[in-house]
């Protein structure tokens, strides 16, 4: 019986055989590239670009909103408001005193609004010192 090192030697597909071979060994790498490893479509690629800086002008935005919030004059009036108001309506307190109204914008941004209430409130529940 011959070994497996001179079997291997011996070997000669033909070509159908390395042609579907070929045809697995890529069909089995995009499989476990796009399935596993991570890959993506340049497309898929760009959206994600597009929503992680989305994100982080809304979350730099909240940030400002939250320091101009208590800045103001009545911030501690306010911020009890806030926290006294039911959760489903902060983001339209914020949005109509104006503090999720960006200087280039006429309208308030309703995500950065959102997010804003949302860190007063868990700051104060958090008691940290605002």
């Amino acid at each position: 019986m011959p070994t497996l090192r001179r079997r291997w030697e011996e070997y000669r597909p033909s070509k159908t055989e390395a042609f579907w071979t070929a045809a697995g060994c890529v069909a089995a790498t995009l499989v476990l590239g796009f399935g596993f490893g991570g890959w993506v479509t340049g497309g898929t690629a760009q959206k994600m670009v597009t929503e992680a800086a989305q994100g982080a002008r809304h979350q730099l935005a909240a940030a400002i909103c939250v320091e101009e919030f208590m800045a103001a004059k009545d911030a501690r009036t306010r911020l009890a408001d806030l926290k006294n108001a039911e959760w489903y309506t902060r983001d339209k307190i914020i949005a109509a005193s104006g503090w999720a109204t960006m200087p280039d914008r006429r309208e308030p941004n309703l995500a950065v609004a959102e997010m804003c209430a949302a860190k007063l409130v868990e700051d104060q529940k958090a008691g940290k010192k605002l």
